[in-house]
This record gives C-alpha cells, sequence and structure tokens, in this order.
C-alpha cells in the first residue's frame, strides 16, 4: 500500500516537474528507486531555491526615562509620594507625577499590615499646593458593616 502511495505522489511529482522543467524527472525516479519505501511525506514537496533573507539583528534601545527624571518606577514612586498623616485605620498621602491607583496600592497594603480584616477605601483627594494631590484612605471592614 504504502509502495502504491509513494508512486501516485511520485507521478504528480513528475506530471508538475514536466510543466516547469524537464529536468526534475531524472532526479525524482532516482530517489524512487533507491529510497525503496520513503515516506510520503519526504517526498510530497520538490525542493525549491528560496532566496534567503538576511536576518537583521533587533534594535535593543536603553530603557526609555520618564521625562528623564527616573531610572525605575520604584524610584518614581519614592520621589513622588509622601506619607503626610497616619493613623490607627486612615493615611493620607501626597503625590505628583503618578496615578491615584499607585497610591492605592501603598494604601491596600497599608491597611493590611495594620488589621488583615480591612480594606483600603478612599475617602477623598484633592488639589494641594504645586499641583499635588492629598488622597485620604480609610482602613475599613466592608463585610462587617
Amino acid at each position: 500500500m504504502k509502495k502504491l502511495i509513494v508512486i501516485g505522489i511520485a507521478a504528480l511529482l513528475c506530471a508538475s516537474c514536466q510543466l516547469e522543467s524537464g529536468q526534475g524527472e531524472s532526479t525524482l525516479m532516482e530517489k524512487l528507486n533507491t529510497s525503496g519505501a520513503a515516506e510520503p511525506a519526504e517526498m510530497a514537496a520538490p525542493e525549491v531555491a528560496v532566496p534567503q533573507q538576511t536576518a537583521q539583528a533587533p534594535v535593543v534601545s536603553e530603557p526609555r526615562l520618564a521625562a528623564g527624571k527616573y531610572a525605575s518606577d520604584a524610584d518614581r514612586y519614592r520621589q513622588n509620594i509622601v506619607v503626610k498623616v497616619m493613623g490607627e485605620n486612615y493615611i493620607v498621602y501626597e503625590y505628583s507625577d503618578v496615578r491615584i491607583d499607585d497610591v492605592a496600592t501603598l494604601a491596600s497594603a497599608f491597611c493590611y499590615e495594620t488589621d488583615p480584616d480591612t480594606k483600603a477605601y478612599l475617602r477623598d483627594v484633592y488639589m494641594y499646593r504645586n499641583h499635588k494631590r492629598r488622597a485620604t484612605f480609610d482602613c475599613v471592614n466592608l463585610a462587617s458593616k
């Protein structure tokens, strides 16, 4: 059965080779005679010369600094988020050049450290001097209320 499949594929390949050029027929027949029980997957596609493209090395750029000031996000947070007031169950942050959800992550960590059952709840955000903002977070257990 394998020989019939190989012969059928060889006939199709020979027909396509004859249409393109008359040279491929003899090499294909030689392969069939020498290999005997060759797998059909090996004979499925004739070899075609494909021009090789030179692969260019990827351009690696240096990490971009946010407005030329910060080397990493951690530096940006350290320079722009300040704890102004810390109570037993609330905290006030003053921040600029960061988003409120970055500050909320810190507030969530603070509330978890004080009491693992509480979550950070944003009470208010208001504008302060020099375009700084102040955000107050309460540590509240919403499930108990």
